[in-house]
C-alpha cells in the first residue's frame, strides 16, 4: 500500500492525466457500472460550480482596483491584437478545410428538436442584463465578467479603495483556499465524468458524423500545433514548459467539458509559473535587462483579468466550432462558397459568447439551411463542447502568455521558426485535408441508407399478418355485434400514408396505422382485412358498407366530421413543409430572402385547405416583412410532387412533420423544414362507418387505453422517431 502511494503523482496536474486515462479505461470495459460514479460526477461539477463565480467577482475586482496606472490600455491594446489573431487563425480554419469535403446525399429522421425556436442571440442583453444578480444565477458569464471589471475600473478613481480593497483581499484568499480545495477532488471527478461519457459512445452516431469529426480533428492539430509554434517562436519558452503550465486545466476540461471551472487552476498555473519558466526569478530575461521584481507581481496580479476577459469575449474555440455551419451546408448538399463562410463569420463570431446551439440556429436560418440540422448538434454535443473548450483553454493560454512576456520584456522573435511554422501548417492542411477527402469519399460510397432503413421496418406486432385484399368488397352491415360475428375488421387504408400505411421492401403493408389496426382486431379477438384505395374512393366504401374504418394518417376537419363518423384523436401531428433543397433558401424563415412571386405549395389531402390557412402560411413564411402570396394545389398523390415536373412547379409540399421527415429520407434530395413550428397542429383519427354508438364507444375506448398505457407511444418510436 506504502508502495502505491509512493507512485501516486504529487502534481495535481498529473493526478488529472492519471485519472483521465483511468476513467477511459474503466468507461470501455465496465460500462454498466458507470452509473454508481453519477453522484461523485455530479457533486464534483456542482461543487465547481459553487466555488467559480465569486472566485472571480473578488479576482477581477481586486485585480482591477489594483492595477497600475495606464495598465488597463496596455492590456487593451496588447490583448486585442492577440484575440484578432486568435480569431484569424480560427476563420481561416473554418473557411478552408470544408472545401476537402467529398459530395454527400443525405436526409434525417424526425426530432421532435426541430419545433426548437430559440431567439436570436442578442449581445446587448448579454453583456447588460437588467439585473446582475439574475445574470449571476443563469451563469451569465459574460455579463458578470463585465460588471466586475467595471466596479474594479471604477474603484481606481477613488482615494479611499484601500478601504474596500483591503476585506476584499481577505474574501479573494478564503475563496481561493476554497478553490484549492475543490482542486483536490478534480482528479476524482475526471475518473467519472470521462468513465461516464465513455460509456455513453454511440458507434453509429460517429459513423454517420464521421466528416464532421474528420474536420474537427484536423482543426484541432492545426489550431493547436498553431498555438505552441506562436509561444516558442515569440517566447523563450519550450514545450515542455508549455505542457506543465496547461496540463492540469486541460485534463479538467476535457473530462467535465467545461472550461469555467477550469479558469481558476489556469491563472493559478500562470502565475505560479509563468515567472519560472521565463527565468524571471533569476533575474534574466531575453534582452538582457533584469525585470523590475514589482513590474513582475504586477504584471502577474493582471493575469486574472486578462484571462477572465478573454474567456467572457469571443474564444479560439467558439469561432472553430462555427465549421459547423459549412459542414451543414455540405451534409444536405448544398455547400457554402468560401466567400459565403466568410461572411457567416461576420455574424457568427460575435454571436457565438451566446452558445453554440443558439449561434449555430442562427447561421443555419440565415443560410437558409434546414433548421432540423440542429439536431446534429445534440447527438454530438459531448465530443463538440469539449473540441470547442479545449481550444478555448488553448487560446486562452496563448493571450496571457504573449501578453504577459510582452510586459515583462521576455519577448523574442524568431522570423526563421516561424517560416518553417507556416510552411509545415500549410503541408499538414494539404496532407490532412486531401487524406480526409479521399477517405470519406469512399467511406461515404452508397452510404446513404435512411431509405433502406425505413423501408425494411417491420410490423411491432407478432401475431398474424393482415390479409391483403384487392379491389371493392361486398357491403355488408357495419355494428359491433356483426364485426364480431363475421371474425373479421375490414380497414380501408390510404394510398401513399407513409409513414402511416406503406409497403416496405417486401411488398408488405406496415406502418403505424397498420400496427394500430391489428392490436384493435386482437382486441376485438377477430381477424383483420385491409385494402389500399385513393382517399375518395375509401370515403365511398366507408359510406356503403364495404369497410368498417379506414386509417393511414387521417387528419380530423369539420367536414369529415360531417360525413363521416370521427374516433377520438390518438395522436396530434404537426405542419410542415417538405421544400427541393434547391429551393430551402426561399422559404427558410430568417433567411433574409424576400420572395416576390407567389409561393405555391403543393398538397395531397384537400381536407388541409381552410379557408384562412393560405393566409396563415402566407404570414409564417413573409418573415415579418411584406405579404409574400401563398396558392396551395391539390395532387393526385405525394409523389406526383416528387417528380420531376412537381419539383420544378412546386415550392414545397404540405404535410405534417411526422409525415414529412419520412418522404425526405426517401427522396433526399428534399428536406423538411418547420416554418410554423408547433402552431398549426391537427389531430389523427379514424373514419368509422355505420352508425352504431357501441362501435365508436369501443373505438374510442380502445384508443385511450393504448395512450395511458403506452402503446401508442411505442408505435411512434418505432414508425416516427425509428428509435429502435
Amino acid at each position: 500500500m506504502k508502495r502505491l502511494l509512493q507512485l501516486w503523482p504529487s502534481q495535481i496536474g498529473n493526478q488529472c492525466l492519471v485519472m483521465l486515462a483511468a476513467g477511459t479505461l474503466f468507461g470501455w470495459l465496465a460500462p454498466g457500472q458507470t452509473p454508481w460514479l453519477k453522484p461523485l460526477a455530479t457533486v464534483f461539477l456542482q461543487a465547481s460550480q459553487i466555488v467559480v463565480m465569486p472566485f472571480l467577482i473578488c479576482e477581477l475586482i481586486v485585480s482591477f482596483g489594483r492595477l497600475r496606472p495606464g495598465a488597463l490600455e496596455v492590456l487593451a491594446r496588447r490583448g486585442g491584437l492577440v484575440l484578432l489573431g486568435l480569431w484569424l487563425a480560427g476563420s481561416l480554419v473554418v473557411v478552408g478545410l470544408p472545401q476537402f469535403l467529398p459530395p454527400l446525399v443525405t436526409s434525417e429522421f424526425f426530432n421532435a428538436g426541430i419545433f426548437e425556436r430559440t431567439e436570436p442571440a442578442n449581445l446587448l442583453t448579454t453583456y447588460l442584463p437588467d439585473n446582475i444578480f439574475g445574470a449571476m444565477a443563469a451563469d451569465n458569464f459574460p455579463a458578470v465578467v463585465l460588471f466586475s471589471c467595471l466596479l474594479g475600473i471604477l474603484l481606481q478613481t477613488i482615494d479611499e479603495r484601500d478601504h474596500l480593497l483591503a476585506p476584499l483581499e481577505v474574501i479573494r484568499q478564503l475563496f481561493g483556499r476554497l478553490n484549492k480545495l475543490v482542486v483536490k477532488l478534480i482528479p476524482y471527478g475526471i475518473f467519472a465524468l470521462i468513465a461516464i461519457n465513455v460509456a455513453s459512445l454511440n458507434g453509429d452516431q460517429f459513423i454517420r458524423m464521421q466528416g464532421f469529426i474528420a474536420l474537427c480533428a484536423i482543426a484541432f492539430v492545426l489550431l493547436s500545433i498553431a498555438a505552441a509554434l506562436c509561444l516558442l517562436t515569440l517566447t523563450p519558452l519550450s514545450l515542455a514548459a508549455i505542457w506543465r503550465l496547461i496540463k492540469g486545466p486541460l485534463a479538467l476540461t476535457a473530462s467535465s467539458a467545461n472550461l469555467l471551472i477550469a479558469l481558476p487552476m489556469l491563472v493559478s498555473n500562470l502565475q505560479e509559473q509563468l515567472p519560472k519558466e521565463l527565468a524571471l526569478d533569476s533575474g534574466r530575461t531575453v534582452s538582457g535587462r533584469s525585470p523590475d521584481p514589482g513590474t513582475v507581481d504586477e504584471v502577474g496580479d493582471e493575469l486574472a483579468p486578462l484571462v477572465s476577459l478573454g474567456y467572457a469575449l469571443p474564444t479560439l474555440g467558439q469561432v472553430a466550432s462555427l465549421l459547423f455551419i459549412p459542414f451543414a451546408g455540405w451534409y444536405v448538399d448544398r455547400s457554402l462558397e468560401p466567400g459565403a463562410t466568410a461572411r457567416m463569420l461576420l455574424s457568427g463570431i460575435p454571436a457565438s459568447v451566446s452558445g453554440i446551439r443558439a449561434v449555430m440556429r442562427q447561421e443555419l436560418l440565415q443560410l437558409g439551411l434546414p433548421i432540423d440540422l440542429l439536431q446534429l448538434v445534440y447527438i454530438n454535443s459531448q465530443w463538440l463542447y469539449r473540441f470547442e473548450k479545449v481550444l478555448s483553454l488553448e487560446g486562452l493560454v496563448v493571450l496571457a502568455v504573449l501578453v504577459y512576456a510582452r510586459a515583462v520584456g521576455a519577448w523574442r522573435y524568431r522570423p526563421g521558426r516561424a517560416l518553417a511554422g507556416v510552411a509545415l501548417l500549410l503541408g499538414l492542411t494539404s496532407l490532412l485535408g486531401g487524406a480526409t477527402r479521399s477517405a470519406l469519399a469512399n467511406a461515404l460510397q452508397g452510404s446513404y441508407r435512411n431509405d433502406e432503413r425505413l423501408l425494411s421496418l417491420t410490423s411491432t406486432d407478432t401475431g398474424p399478418a393482415p390479409r391483403d385484399v384487392q379491389g371493392p368488397q361486398p357491403p355488408q352491415p357495419v355494428n359491433l355485434k356483426a364485426i364480431k360475428a363475421r371474425g373479421v375488421l375490414r380497414a380501408g387504408l390510404r394510398s401513399d400514408g407513409l409513414p402511416w400505411a406503406y409497403r416496405n421492401n417486401k411488398g408488405q403493408l406496415v406502418g403505424f396505422d397498420i400496427d394500430l389496426l391489428r392490436k384493435l382486431a386482437a382486441d376485438l379477438e377477430v381477424g383483420l382485412q385491409i385494402q389500399e384505395a385513393p382517399m375518395p374512393q375509401l370515403e365511398r366504401w366507408l359510406a356503403q358498407g364495404r369497410v368498417d374504418l379506414v386509417a393511414g394518417g387521417i387528419q380530423g376537419s369539420p367536414s369529415r366530421a360531417i360525413q363521416n363518423e370521427l374516433s377520438r384523436s390518438y395522436l396530434q401531428v404537426h405542419l410542415a413543409l417538405v421544400v427541393p433543397d434547391d429551393k430551402l433558401r426561399t422559404l427558410q424563415p430568417g433567411s433574409g430572402v424576400r420572395r416576390t412571386s407567389p409561393i405555391v405549395l403543393a398538397v395531397r389531402d384537400e381536407e388541409l385547405i381552410s379557408p384562412d390557412i393560405e393566409r396563415r402560411i402566407s404570414r409564417y413564411l413573409s418573415q415579418g416583412g411584406p405579404p409574400v402570396r401563398v396558392v396551395i394545389e391539390t395532387i393526385p398523390n405525394k409523389a406526383a410532387f416528387f417528380s420531376s415536373a412537381g419539383q420544378q412547379r412546386f415550392d414545397g409540399l404540405l404535410t405534417s412533420a411526422e409525415s414529412g421527415a419520412s418522404w425526405a429520407v426517401v427522396y433526399p434530395r428534399t428536406s423538411l423544414i418547420t416554418p410554423f413550428s408547433n402552431n398549426l397542429n391537427s389531430d389523427l383519427v379514424l373514419l368509422i362507418a355505420g352508425q352504431d354508438a357501441s362501435l365508436r364507444r369501443y373505438v374510442n375506448g380502445f384508443l385511450s387505453r393504448e395512450q395511458a398505457q403506452g402503446g401508442i407511444e411505442t408505435l411512434y418510436n418505432h414508425w416516427i422517431l425509428l428509435k429502435d
